[in-house]
């Protein structure tokens, strides 16, 4: 039984099979060096991952960590995939296009913080993330036209 996030640090293909069914297919290396050139690559900014809402599993196995634990995105043909790291696993969780949006919470000295809020299937998931004012300015822009990107 999955809890809306995939271990996906050994490569399985049931696994990808089942993030891609979430997210939509990977876009090809085409798309991503015509989406670089035009200045919107396929991948985000990397953020820190402050606290995950929604999935308690997850959050389970960085509560017992001592260090930060970062967050980045991949957009794929359907939405995207938040990709984080705990201890030497790597997590993907894979999000509908429509199924998100951002909140962006002002900057303290010159630190942000904004949370991606995901609804799907009635559950609700948020991922707070912070950074350097002008990452967090980044990743909100990213996101935002991820949002309006997808075919």
């Amino acid at each position: 039984m999955n809890h809306g996030f995939w271990n996906v640090t050994y490569n399985d293909p049931g696994r990808w099979r089942e993030v891609y069914g979430i997210s939509g297919p990977r876009l090809s290396w085409r798309e991503g060096i015509q989406a670089t050139l035009k200045g919107f690559p396929l991948g985000s900014p990397k953020l820190d991952l402050e606290r995950i809402e929604g999935l308690p599993e997850l959050q389970a196995l960085r509560d017992a960590l001592n260090d930060r634990t970062d967050i980045n995105f991949l957009r794929t043909e359907a939405g995207l995939i938040a990709f984080t790291k705990v201890r030497l696993e790597v997590y993907a969780i894979p999000i509908q296009n429509g199924e998100w949006h951002v909140e962006f919470i002002d900057a303290v000295a010159n630190r942000a913080q904004i949370v991606l809020h995901v609804q799907r299937d009635g559950a609700a998931k948020q991922l707070v993330m912070a950074g350097a004012a002008s990452t967090v300015s980044r990743m909100a822009d990213w996101l935002e036209r991820a949002a309006r990107s997808v075919r």
